[in-house]
């Protein structure tokens, strides 16, 4: 059986002091009793409490000082204060300050029962929220962010150094790189952790749904609409993670514009600002500066948000970070499945450093918690890859010949025209831009554009 709970008495009249020890004593509390604020200290300092039961008018002190020293040691000790004082200021500035709650003496034993009850409610999800906070900022440690890159080691410089300021950061990088990752390091490694970490997803939602997810909606009786807090207000005092920024259409782009400036959001049907304190972090897979040359993106909000970027490199261009990676997912995903950590093969190594990832880190995820799933030894196999991986050690093991080699070739010839289809696409048909982004020269863009007949045209 659960021990009960610790209860600290502090009162310089005996009688007081004696008569709520006996009460307390009824419901099988630990309880520690002091007549002066010294003895009471004392005691704070030797161990730990669930409440602290005080007098407001103490011999050279008062229950506000006497429960500020205590929370000076104890932040959350729930602090419930007794005073014959009907003054109903000093309730109030005494709750304001920290108080739990106040009762009137003579102290009512079933109103001090229920004050308590509620005292250790509050006390423990107070604690509840703690771990949880340093839960997650655990999980969003930077060593979290596996790579052994250079490239890597400059997005860990980056998201170091956008933790310690309250600028807006700006996230880029294709899909599956780990964007919302290192937005989360970011928010939970800075002095906004304390707050919220809001996320919404710019590009899942219709133009008048996403106005809605921002910013809320003001309650209207006529219609029968309720009042619902938007996005912007939810993260008040913590970071406003905005994936996908670049897909928002021109009249989002002016409203979210207006609220990073002014700092402020009205809901839409309300002409009533209400005022929000965030840090914006926004995060696109797209290039913003060419969307700005074109117009599709406005060049103010562009440069609001453009204050630190944190350029995540695809996987393809960091190919020494699959080894360590596929160490991490396997120790994950083995220990989520209560399994033994399994190892790779030699062979399926090969194929996992030859992919090019077009998934980047998040199909390299699934990739391996597949594998772990389907894999009862202790080692996995080419046989454990999925089906466009396993294919390549075909290639690998020069066990194709005849039609098989066609086929391949054919597979591997249609996978690059979509790999650079998808970049060109990206880079707004810029063949520089594209071969960049794709790790190689403009001279093989080139080459590769005329090989597989890929068409650009003339206007790009």
């Amino acid at each position: 059986m659960a021990e009960k709970e610790r209860i600290l008495v502090v009162d310089d009249d005996l009688n007081t002091l004696k008569m709520v020890e006996s009460f307390l004593a009824l419901k099988k509390y630990q309880v520690v009793t002091c007549l002066t604020f010294r003895d009471a200290m004392k005691e704070i300092d030797a161990g730990e409490f669930d409440a602290a039961v005080i007098d407001y008018f103490m011999p050279n002190t008062t229950g506000l000082e006497m429960m500020k020293a205590f929370h000076a040691t104890d932040p959350d000790l729930p602090v419930i204060v007794l005073t014959a004082s009907r003054d109903i200021k000093v309730a109030v500035n005494m709750i304001k300050e920290g108080a739990f709650n106040y009762l009137i003496k003579p102290v009512d034993p079933d109103e001090l029962y229920v004050n308590l009850d509620n005292a250790f409610v509050n006390r423990r999800l107070k604690r509840e929220n703690k771990k949880l906070k340093l839960d997650l900022k655990d999980r969003y440690k930077f060593d979290h962010i596996v790579g052994d890159s250079g490239r890597m080691r400059e997005v860990f410089d980056l998201t170091a150094r956008a933790s310690k300021v309250r600028s807006n950061a700006l996230i880029i990088g294709e899909t599956g790189v780990g964007k919302e990752l290192v937005a989360k390091a970011i928010h939970f490694n800075s002095d906004r952790c304390g707050g919220p970490f809001i996320g919404v997803n710019c590009s899942a939602l219709a133009e008048s749904l996403l106005e809605a997810e921002l910013f809320g909606i003001e309650k209207n009786v006529a219609t029968g609409v309720d009042a619902r807090m938007g996005k912007f207000e939810a993260a008040d005092g913590g970071s406003l993670f905005l994936d996908e920024v670049g897909d928002m259409s021109p009249s989002i782009q002016a409203k979210v514009l207006r609220a990073i400036q002014e700092r402020e959001v009205e809901r839409v049907g309300s002409h009533t600002p209400r005022k929000v304190n965030i840090r914006i972090i926004a995060a696109t897979n797209r290039d913003l500066e060419a969307a700005v040359d074109q117009e599709t993106f406005r060049k103010d909000l562009f440069y609001r948000l453009n204050v630190l970027v944190i350029p995540i490199p695809p996987l393809r261009l960091r190919k020494q970070d699959i080894s360590p990676l596929c160490d991490h997912f396997l120790a994950k995903f083995c220990a989520e499945n209560k399994m033994e950590v399994k190892n790779i093969s030699i062979e399926a190594a090969k194929i996992l450093m030859s992919h090019p990832w077009p998934g980047n880190v998040r199909e390299l995820e699934n990739t391996m918690e597949r594998a772990v799933i389907l894999c009862d030894e202790k080692t996995i196999t080419p046989t454990h890859l999925p089906d466009n991986l396993a294919a390549a050690s075909i290639l690998l093991e020069g066990g194709a010949d005849g039609d098989d080699c066609a086929d391949l070739e054919q597979m591997v010839s249609k996978f690059e025209k979509g790999v650079i289809l998808d970049a060109l696409e990206k880079c707004a048909g810029r063949q520089n831009k594209a071969a960049q982004m794709l790790g190689v020269s403009e001279r093989s863009m080139w080459y590769k554009i005329k090989k597989l007949g890929i068409q650009i045209s003339k206007d790009s």
